[in-house]
C-alpha cells in the first residue's frame, strides 16, 4: 500500500508543478504594467524639515537633495524650512517656510519639451524663475484658492493665505486672474487686459490683469482684485527671503 502511495505521489507532483508554472506564467503575462509617472525635476537645495508625498498617497517622506520630483507630488515645508527644485527645462522653484504645494500637471510636446506646468499653492509662498524655452511655447501657472498667476519666462513670487493672494513680479510679466485662465467667456491667448497705473479695479469690470516687473497684484479672499502697484525689495529687517532668492538666481545664471 505504501508503495502505491509513493508511486501516486511521484506521478502527481510533477504534474502539479507543471500546472503551477503555467498558472504563474499566465498571471505574470496578464499583469498590467504600472504607469510611469513623469519626472518634473529634482531637489537642489534643502534647509530645515520638508516632506514629499506622491499623488494619492498619505505617506509623507523626508525630502533629500537630489531627490526626484514627479507629476502629482505634494511638497510641504515646516517652520524655518526652505526648498529649491530645478525643473527638467532649467526653471527653478523655491518654497518658503510653512508652505504646501501640489505639482498638479505637466504637459510636454512630442519632442519631450515642457509646454506647461500647473502647480497649486495651498498655503505659504513660492518663488518661480521660469526659463523661456527655445522653439517651444511654454507656460508655468500657480493657482491658489483666490487667483491664478500664469507666466512664460519670468521671475515672480506668489503668497497664499486665508485672507487672499499676492503676486509680486521681479522681471518679465505675469497674467493674474481671479478666475482660472481661459475659463473666462470670450477669452483667448491674444485677448488680454493691460492695466496702466495703480488704481482699484472692480471685479465686475476686470477679471485678469497683466503685471509687469517690480509690480504686485493682490486678490482678496472674496476675489476682489487691486490694480498692479509698484513695490521695492524688502530690507533685511523684514527677512532675507527676497535677497536669498536673488542670490540663488544669480548663482544659477538666471537673470532678466
Amino acid at each position: 500500500m505504501n508503495l502505491v502511495n509513493q508511486k501516486l505521489r511521484t506521478a502527481f507532483f510533477p504534474a502539479f508543478l507543471v500546472c503551477l508554472s503555467v498558472s504563474a506564467g499566465l498571471f505574470f503575462q496578464h499583469k498590467p504594467a504600472e504607469a510611469k509617472v513623469p519626472v518634473i525635476g529634482e531637489v537642489t537645495y534643502l534647509r530645515g524639515e520638508s516632506f514629499r508625498a506622491s499623488a494619492g498617497s498619505s505617506n509623507w517622506l523626508p525630502l533629500k537633495v537630489d531627490m526626484k520630483l514627479h507629476e502629482g507630488d505634494r511638497l510641504q515645508t515646516k517652520k524655518s524650512a526652505r526648498i529649491e527644485a530645478r525643473l527638467t527645462d532649467g526653471s527653478v522653484v523655491r518654497l518658503g517656510q510653512n508652505t504646501q504645494l501640489s505639482l498638479q500637471k505637466v504637459v510636454t510636446n512630442q519632442k519631450g519639451q515642457r509646454k506647461s506646468v500647473k502647480a497649486k499653492l495651498l498655503l505659504g509662498k513660492i518663488w518661480a524663475s521660469v526659463k523661456k524655452a527655445v522653439g517651444a511655447e511654454t507656460e508655468f501657472s500657480v493657482t491658489t484658492d483666490h487667483a491664478v498667476a500664469g507666466v512664460r519666462g519670468t521671475r515672480f513670487e506668489t503668497v497664499a493665505s486665508k485672507t487672499g493672494t499676492s503676486v509680486k513680479v521681479y522681471s518679465g510679466a505675469v497674467l493674474v486672474s481671479n478666475k482660472p485662465i481661459y475659463a473666462i467667456k470670450g477669452h483667448t491667448k491674444k485677448k488680454r487686459v493691460q492695466v496702466a497705473g495703480p488704481q482699484l479695479v472692480s471685479k465686475k469690470k476686470w477679471k485678469e490683469l497683466i503685471t509687469g516687473a517690480m509690480q504686485v497684484v493682490k486678490v482678496s479672499s472674496s476675489g476682489a482684485m487691486q490694480a498692479p502697484a509698484a513695490f521695492t525689495m524688502a530690507d533685511k529687517s523684514q527677512g532675507d527671503w527676497e535677497a536669498w532668492n536673488a542670490e540663488r538666481d544669480a548663482q544659477a545664471g538666471i537673470h532678466e
